[in-house]
């Protein structure tokens, strides 16, 4: 057949491969910098202190997308390295039994290997507030990390990222003591531990890296998930 339009690729096999770290460090570069925005040159109306999670994550959003991709303020977050940045994409979960699962940020990456699932390939990230009124094991973890566990997000992948916007007095340490015994259906295999590679800034932590078990098993092979390492960047409202 002429151009081979029925020719049959050759998908990587579930999970896909990992995002390499000098991607990741990118993409969190690029966070702080969308975030540093919001603090600096805010949309008039919008109160980084005072507006809830999902205002301060849309605004996050057209800040990262908007103000950052591709304008030359982070090196490589650009074409060369990215297709997309989406907010709350429809995105079904392991088992296909939920179908309009929304992750906060969904990054697609140029260059990716054709995979098994195309549709999944990508860097999610879900963003939690973490403050007086949002506990670090009840909200951040229970109704944020455990989603990447249970296989809502990220099934397909072997890393995705959580984004912390932290009130005063908080700091990483509360994530390390709310895992040392992990809530219900969080299976830690190592604690909370420092990237070597990224850097604290003015308005954020240093990225902290988990990993977990993941129980489910592939629709698609039968085979049980394996671990995933979950990357923790927390930035700071005020």
């Amino acid at each position: 057949m002429a151009f081979g339009f029925y020719d049959k690729p050759s998908p990587t096999i579930l999970p896909h491969p990992p995002i390499r770290m000098p991607v990741l460090l990118v993409i969190e570069s690029a966070l702080c910098a969308a975030w540093e925005l919001l603090r600096t040159h805010p949309r008039k109306g919008f109160n980084l202190l005072t507006d809830d999670e999902d205002i301060v994550t849309l605004e996050l959003y057209e800040a990262l997308f908007d103000r950052v991709f591709n304008k030359g303020i982070v090196k490589g977050f650009d074409r060369q390295v990215l297709c997309s940045v989406t907010r709350e994409p429809k995105i079904r979960n392991y088992d296909y039994k939920h179908l309009d699962k929304m992750p906060d940020l969904f990054i697609r990456l140029v260059g990716r290997p054709i995979s098994l699932r195309n549709s999944q390939d990508g860097l999610f990230i879900e963003c939690k507030p973490v403050d007086t009124k949002h506990a670090v094991r009840a909200h951040y973890c229970k109704k944020g990390l455990i989603r990447f566990i249970r296989g809502d997000y990220a099934w397909a992948m072997t890393n995705g990222m959580m984004v912390g916007y932290v009130g005063r007095g908080y700091t990483i340490s509360k994530l390390v003591n709310a895992l040392k015994t992990p809530p219900k259906g969080i299976s830690s295999i190592t604690p909370p531990r420092r990237c070597r590679l990224s850097k604290a800034g003015a308005n954020s932590e240093a990225a902290y890296c988990t990993e977990h078990t993941r129980r489910f098993k592939y629709r698609e092979t039968g085979q049980t998930a394996p671990p995933i390492t979950i990357r923790h960047l927390w930035l700071k409202r005020d």
